[in-house]
């Protein structure tokens, strides 16, 4: 199979980045991001949807919160259950102080990483680090600052049990059991 331009290019930006050389990455990035068909911006195609990551991940490194979420957006239209475009959005959330929203993406995101096919996607953003700082600073946050947030954790469990039907639900499991270890702290 040929290997396009824009998967050249992405190649090229992942071994900038290794090298820590950003502003080589980032132009290599955008490079790629132009040279995508319009009929290739799929959601069967993960190359795009690395490349709309890794450039929301350098705009949001940038502070350049508007660029990020238009990133993420398009990410997001083709895949919803994309597991870095939703952390990148749980981020922004939190900067932007939109405790609900990023409630929801957070278990969004737990979702997402339970999945059978997150192995495709290379995400940067499932990992340990990552993980921890979900559970530890931002789940308590959103769920705390979340008015009425008691009724979300009924979904949560109903939808947990949903899960189990095609994955473990093991780290949407143990976001219910911080959930419940804030209300009862709470009560």
């Amino acid at each position: 199979m040929e290997r396009k331009d824009y998967e050249a290019n992405l190649e090229t930006a992942v071994s900038y980045m290794m090298a820590n050389q950003r502003a080589n990455a980032l132009s290599s990035l955008k490079m790629a991001y132009s040279q995508v068909p319009d009929k290739e911006k799929t959601s069967d195609n993960v190359a795009y949807l690395r490349i709309l990551s890794f450039l929301a991940r350098f705009a949001l490194e940038n502070a350049e919160h508007i660029q990020a979420i238009n990133y993420i957006n398009e990410g997001i239209s083709l895949n919803n259950m994309h597991a870095d475009m939703i952390f990148m959005n749980v981020l922004i959330y939190k900067a932007t102080n939109r405790f609900p929203e990023m409630l929801t993406a957070i278990i969004n995101y737990l979702i997402a990483i339970d999945l059978p096919d997150r192995d495709k996607y290379a995400y940067e953003f499932v990992n340990t680090v990552a993980l921890n700082e979900l559970y530890v600073e931002y789940l308590p946050v959103a769920y705390s600052n979340t008015p009425n947030h008691t009724p979300i954790l009924s979904i949560v469990e109903e939808t947990i049990e949903k899960l189990k039907q095609i994955a473990s639900g093991e780290f949407l499991e143990k976001g219910a059991r911080i959930m419940k270890a804030i209300d009862s702290t709470n009560n």
